[in-house]
C-alpha cells in the first residue's frame, strides 16, 4: 500500500476541494439514510388510507434496550400529499449532494492526473542516456498513456467510495437496528465474512494487472516500430508475418485482460450472494414479528447497507490495478539520472579557447572499453575530423563531450575546467550538432530552426536559412516559414531536412560543433548543396567532424584515425596519405586506387 499512499500524495494540493466534496459526501449519506423514513411513511400510508397518524407507539414493539432510548414524542398525523413530497424531497437531496461531492472529486482526480503525466514526462525528458539504451520507446509511451490512465479511477472513485461508503453505513447501520430490532444482528453477521473474497481476489489481481500493462506496452512499442518502419515491412513483403506477430501479442494481452476481468467481476455476485444469505435469515424473523411499515423500512435500510459492501469490493479490485499501474510509474520516477549537475556546479560564459580529452577511457558495460587513453587537444577555430570503422568509438566520443555519458577514466575539459564542473544547461549551450539522422519536429519550419532560440526573430531565422541554403525550396512551398513539416519532416527530400538542421546549428551559433556524419545519407547533388552550408556553419568555431566520406575533410585542420577505441594515427590529410597505413587504406577504398 506504500504504492498507493505515494499516489494519493498528488491529492494533497487539492485538499480543499477534497474537503468541500467529503461535506457533501456526508449530506448524501443523511439524504439516503432518510430513504427508509420515506418508506416506512409511505408503507404506513398504504394502510391508513388517509392522513397518517404518528407517535412512538406507531413504531411498534421495540427491543428493551432500543425502546430505553428512544424518547417519547407526542402523535402528530400528516397529511398523504406529504408523502410524495417526501419522497421528491428525500431523493432530490440526494442526488444533489452526490452530483456536487462526485464532480468535486473528478475534479481532483484529474487534476492530480494531469499532475502526475507532467512529472513522469518531465522526469524522462531529463533521465540520461543509458537509461534509454536499456528501454523501449513503447514501453514509455506505455506507462505514460496506459499506467497513468489506470489509476485515474484509483484516485477518484475509490477516493469517492472510501470516504462515501463508510458515511452511508454510519448513517444506515443504526436505522437497521431502530427498524429491524436484535434481527439485524443476523444480517450484519455476514459483514466480516465479505472481506474473504475481497482480499483473495485483490491479491491475484495485483499480480495479473501488472503483467497485463507490461504485455500491453509490448503492444505499444510493436506498433510504433512497425509503423515507423512500414517502407521496409512493404519493401520485404512482410505485412502478415508482422500482423501474425502483432495478433499473438494481442491474444497474450487479451488472455490477461480475460482473467483480471474474472476476478473484478465475481467479486460482486458473491458479496450479493452471502448478503443475500444474511438478509434472507433476518428478513425470514422480520417478517414473523415486525408490522408492515416497520418491515419495508427495514429491508430499504438493509439494501441501503450492502450496496457501500459491494462497491468496496469493487474499490479493492481498482486499488489492486491501479498499485500495479502506480509500481511502474513509481520505477522511472525512483530512477535517478546518472548525469546531473554537481553541487555548486557553474554557469560557463567564457569564450571557448580550448576542448581538451585527457586521457579518456569509456566502456558501456564495464568490460570492454570503447575508448581507450584518448588525448585530444583542439584549439579555438580547429576542425577536428575523426574518421575510422564503424565500432571505432568516434560516435561514443562526441557523446561525451554532451555529457550524455561521463567517463570512467580521464577528464574532458573546456578551457581547462572540468566540464562535470558545469551545469549541463550551460555546457550543452555551447554546442551544437548536426547529425546523420535529422530530427524534426511535428511543427512549422519557423520554429524548427528557431528550436535552440525560439525567441529568435523571423528575420534571424531567415538569415540562418539563406546561410543554410535553405531559402530557396523554403520559399516555394505553400506558407513558406510557416508550413508545418507533419511527423519528422518526412515530406521534405533528405537534403531538404539536413539543410534545416544544419539552419537550426547556424540560429543557436554555438563556439563548438559536432559533425556527425551529416552527410552520409546524400546523394552527390545533395551532398554538393548541404557541404556548401557547412562550410559557412564551420566558419569561426570549434568543430568535431565524424566522416565516412573522405572527401568531405580533406581541409579539416587534423584528421585523427580512430581503430577499436584508440587514436592510432594523426595529422592532416597530405600527411596521413604519405605517411601510410590504415588512412591511406580507407583512402584508397574510397577513391578506386
Amino acid at each position: 500500500m506504500n504504492v498507493y499512499r505515494r499516489l494519493l500524495t498528488y491529492i494533497w494540493p487539492h485538499r480543499w476541494r477534497l474537503a468541500m466534496a467529503m461535506c457533501f459526501m456526508l449530506a448524501y449519506a443523511a439524504a439516503n439514510s432518510l430513504v427508509s423514513v420515506a418508506i416506512f411513511i409511505t408503507t404506513k400510508g398504504l394502510f391508513q388510507k388517509g392522513a397518517i397518524q404518528v407517535s412512538t407507539a406507531s413504531f411498534g414493539r421495540l427491543p428493551p434496550w432500543i425502546a430505553r432510548y428512544l424518547p417519547e414524542f407526542p402523535a402528530f398525523s400528516i397529511s398523504l400529499i406529504w408523502i410524495p413530497l417526501s419522497i421528491v424531497g428525500v431523493f432530490l437531496l440526494r442526488s444533489i449532494f452526490l452530483y456536487i461531492s462526485n464532480y468535486q472529486m473528478a475534479n481532483v482526480g484529474i487534476r492530480a492526473v494531469r499532475k502526475v503525466r507532467d512529472d513522469l514526462y518531465r522526469h524522462l525528458v531529463h533521465l540520461s542516456s543509458d537509461f534509454y539504451s536499456k528501454g523501449r520507446t513503447g514501453d514509455f509511451l506505455s506507462r505514460i498513456m496506459n499506467d497513468v490512465a489506470q489509476i485515474q479511477g484509483a484516485i477518484t472513485d475509490v477516493v469517492v467510495d472510501l470516504i462515501e461508503q463508510p458515511f452511508v453505513l454510519l448513517f444506515n447501520i443504526p436505522l437497521v437496528f431502530y427498524w429491524g430490532s436484535w434481527y439485524a444482528v443476523y444480517a450484519l453477521l455476514i459483514f466480516p465474512i465479505v472481506a474473504v473474497p475481497i482480499i483473495y481476489f485483490g491479491q491475484r489481481l495485483r499480480k495479473m494487472t501488472r503483467r497485463m500493462q507490461e504485455r500491453a506496452a509490448d503492444i505499444t512499442s510493436f506498433i510504433g516500430e512497425t509503423l515507423s518502419g512500414i517502407h521496409i515491412v512493404r519493401a520485404f513483403c512482410s505485412e502478415e508475418r508482422e500482423i501474425r506477430r502483432f495478433e499473438e501479442i494481442n491474444k497474450s494481452v487479451f488472455e490477461f485482460f480475460k482473467k483480471t476481468m474474472r476476478a473484478t467481476i465475481i467479486q460482486r455476485p458473491l458479496i450479493e450472494v452471502m448478503g443475500a444469505i444474511g438478509a434472507g435469515i433476518a428478513v425470514y424473523y422480520g417478517i414473523q414479528y415486525l408490522p408492515p411499515d416497520r418491515f419495508a423500512a427495514f429491508a430499504t435500510s438493509l439494501y441501503l447497507c450492502y450496496e457501500p459492501l459491494k462497491k468496496i469490493s469493487k474499490v479493492n479490485s481498482v486499488i489492486q490495478q491501479a498499485i500495479a499501474s502506480g509500481t511502474r510509474i513509481f520505477e522511472i520516477l525512483d530512477t535517478k539520472p546518472t548525469i546531473q549537475d554537481r553541487p555548486g556546479a557553474i554557469t560557463f560564459n567564457e569564450p571557448v579557447r580550448e576542448v581538451l580529452y585527457d586521457r579518456v577511457g569509456f566502456a558501456y558495460d564495464q568490460e570492454s572499453w570503447v575508448l581507450d587513453d584518448i588525448t585530444i587537444r583542439a584549439k579555438q577555430n580547429e576542425v577536428i575530423a575523426l574518421v575510422g570503422a564503424s565500432g571505432s568509438g568516434k560516435t561514443t566520443l562526441v557523446s561525451l563531450l554532451l555529457r550524455s555519458y561521463d567517463p570512467q577514466k580521464g577528464v574532458i575539459k573546456i578551457n581547462g575546467r572540468d566540464i562535470r564542473d558545469m551545469t549541463l544547461w550551460s555546457l550543452r549551450g555551447l554546442i551544437g550538432i548536426v547529425s546523420q539522422e535529422t530530427v524534426l519536429f511535428n511543427a512549422t519550419i519557423r520554429e524548427n530552426i528557431a528550436y535552440g532560440r525560439p525567441d529568435a526573430s523571423l528575420e534571424d531565422v531567415k538569415k540562418a536559412a539563406e546561410f543554410a541554403y535553405a531559402d530557396h525550396f523554403i520559399d516555394a512551398l505553400p506558407k513558406n516559414y510557416e508550413t508545418h513539416l507533419g511527423e519528422r519532416g518526412l515530406k521534405l527530400s533528405g537534403g531538404e531536412r539536413q539543410r534545416l538542421a544544419i539552419a537550426r546549428a547556424l540560429l543557436k551559433d554555438p563556439p563548438i560543433l559536432i559533425l556527425d556524419e551529416a552527410t552520409s545519407h546524400l546523394d552527390t547533388q545533395s551532398e554538393k548543396e548541404v557541404q556548401g552550408a557547412l562550410e559557412n556553419l564551420m566558419k569561426a568555431r570549434t568543430v568535431f567532424v565524424i566522416a565516412h566520406r573522405l572527401s568531405t575533410i580533406q581541409k579539416a585542420d587534423r584528421i585523427l584515425v580512430m581503430d577499436k577505441g584508440k587514436i592510432v594515427q594523426q595529422g592532416t590529410n597530405e600527411f596521413l596519405l604519405r605517411l601510410g597505413g590504415m588512412y591511406k587504406k580507407l583512402y584508397d577504398l574510397q577513391f578506386n586506387l
